[in-house]
């Protein structure tokens, strides 16, 4: 009887030993997964002063994009664009319906008696336009990457075309890179970037004479 009430209490010991192990396991691989998820490819989202989300594809000429279904793209300027330009006085989207193709003009943007054209990252049908940057571009300043999106295409070859775009460490070189070239233009001053990292002035025109504004929006825009 002792033997058994022995033999009972290890089988209990074993079973719960291997209980806890299994909950011990578990929750490390709970910890891991979690880990993994926070994890990005590109962490980096401040380069130069400018904003770059990961998980958006650039072209070279400041535009954006991020695919919202198999063939729905929505795009827009990217932050340095938008902090070059300045103040935008108006946009002039494509209308719905109208044929993008892939670095060629997209849309124009025009500030004083200035116009200046960007190049569509996408090729496809135009779908959607924002009406609100319309009526109002200062939109694209508060958030160029959310409320700040300028239109939406169907592509039917968004694989192909996603591919032709920068991403990831890529993206993060040609941005210090469009940095750089932007430095070149502009005399040495504590005011081009703010303190401490901080992101770029939200007017960079404004540090440039007026004449040089369209030769160095076309160098970066690529137009």
């Amino acid at each position: 009887m002792v033997a058994l009430l022995v033999l009972a209490t290890f089988i209990c010991f074993v079973v719960f030993d291997y209980f806890m192990h299994s909950k011990r396991v578990e929750a490390a691989k709970a910890v891991t997964a979690s880990a993994a998820a926070q994890e990005v490819p590109f962490p980096i989202t401040i380069v130069g002063g400018f904003k770059l989300p990961a998980g958006l594809s650039y072209h070279s000429g400041h535009a954006w994009a991020a695919r919202e279904t198999r063939n729905l793209v929505r795009i827009g300027l990217d932050d340095f664009a938008v902090r070059l330009l300045g103040k935008i006085d108006k946009l002039e989207l494509p209308a719905r319906g109208r044929w993008l193709r892939q670095g060629e003009k997209g849309w124009t943007v025009a500030r004083g008696g200035h116009r200046f054209e960007v190049l569509s990252p996408m090729e496809g049908e135009v779908v959607d336009v924002n009406a609100e940057a319309l009526k109002d571009p200062s939109v694209i300043h508060g958030d160029p990457y959310g409320s700040g999106w300028l239109v939406t295409v169907n592509a039917p070859a968004a694989d192909s075309n996603l591919k032709n775009l920068l991403r990831g460490r890529v993206a993060q070189r040609w941005m210090e890179e469009s940095v750089m070239s932007l430095h070149a233009h502009l005399s040495p001053s504590p005011e081009v970037h703010l303190q401490d990292g901080g992101q770029a002035i939200s007017d960079l025109l404004s540090l440039l004479p007026e004449k040089h504004w369209d030769k160095v929006v076309r160098e970066q825009f690529l137009a």
